[in-house]
C-alpha cells in the first residue's frame, strides 16, 4: 500500500557502512522505521532530510512483512532555521523527541498528537513564548493525547510517600496549567511566576509522566531537560 504522509524524524542512527535507520512519527501511520540505503555516500544528498526534528513529507510502499520500510520520495515540509541557535531549545526538543519515540507504539496512528508535536516545534522556532512554558505545554498535551488528561478539578493522582507536591492547594499553579492546556498563552507571564510555583509545576508534570508511562524516569535526555527546567530561567 502506498503511504503519502508528513512526518517528524525522531531518531536516526548508522546501519552498516553506508546506510541509516530512521524512526519517524508519521501522521498517517504513527511511528515507523525506515532504512535509508546509501545515505552516507558522498554522492547521496538524502541524509539531511533525516536529521532529528526534520519536518518532511514522504512517500513509501508499506509492506506488512518488513520491519524497515523503504522511502521512495522525500521533501521538506518546513525547515527550522532558528532552533539550532539555542542550546536550551535543542536540549529540550531532544528530550521531547525521546519521550515521543519511547512512548509510541509502531504503526499506531496518532494524528492529533502529530499535529500537536508540530505545534510545539513551531512554538520553539517562533520564540513567541518562554521555552519552559512550551515544554510544560508539551507535557500536559502529551499526557492528554495518550489518554491521561490532567483533571484540574479532582485530585486522583496517588502521591508517593516522599512527594511534597500538591498543586490542588496552589490556585496560581492550577491557573497556569489551565491556561496552558487551553493554549491561552497570552494569559501567562513566565517572568511573573514565582520560583516555588515553577518548581511545583515542573515536578508535578514530571511525576504525572512517571506515574502513567512505565520506565519514563529512566529516559536520559529528560533528566538533562529536568535540570534545565529546574534552573527556573
Amino acid at each position: 500500500m502506498i503511504i503519502d504522509t508528513p512526518a517528524i524524524v525522531l531518531k536516526t542512527f548508522p546501519y552498516g557502512e553506508t546506510s541509516l535507520i530512521s524512526r519517524c512519527f508519521t501522521k498517517k501511520r504513527g511511528k515507523v522505521s525506515f532504512i535509508i540505503k546509501g545515505a552516507k555516500s558522498k554522492k547521496n544528498l538524502i541524509a539531511p532530510y533525516f536529521q532529528p526534528l526534520s519536518y518532511i513529507h514522504i512517500i513509501y510502499n508499506e509492506k506488512d512483512n518488513r520491519d524497515l520500510q523503504i522511502i521512495s520520495k522525500v521533501q521538506f515540509v518546513k525547515v527550522w532555521l532558528k532552533i539550532s541557535h539555542s542550546l536550551k531549545k535543542m536540549t529540550l526538543l531532544q528530550s521531547i523527541m525521546e519521550i515521543t519515540d519511547y512512548s509510541l507504539e509502531f504503526n499506531d496512528s496518532q494524528p492529533m498528537l502529530f499535529e500537536s508535536l508540530v505545534e510545539v516545534i513551531e512554538l520553539y522556532e517562533s520564540d513567541s513564548i518562554n521555552s519552559n512554558l512550551v515544554f510544560w505545554f508539551f507535557e500536559s498535551m502529551f499526557l492528554s493525547e495518550m489518554g491521561f488528561r490532567i483533571d484540574l478539578e479532582h485530585n486522583d493522582y496517588e502521591f508517593k510517600e516522599d512527594e511534597q507536591i500538591n498543586l490542588y492547594e496552589e490556585p496560581e499553579c492550577l491557573y497556569i496549567l489551565k491556561h496552558l492546556m487551553n493554549k491561552d498563552f497570552d494569559k501567562i507571564s513566565f517572568e511573573e511566576i514565582m520560583p516555588r510555583e515553577k518548581k511545583l509545576i515542573s515536578n508535578y508534570l514530571y511525576n504525572q509522566l512517571c506515574y502513567h508511562i512505565e520506565g519514563f524516569d529512566h529516559l536520559k535526555s529528560f533528566k538533562v531537560a529536568k535540570n534545565i527546567l529546574n534552573d527556573l530561567q
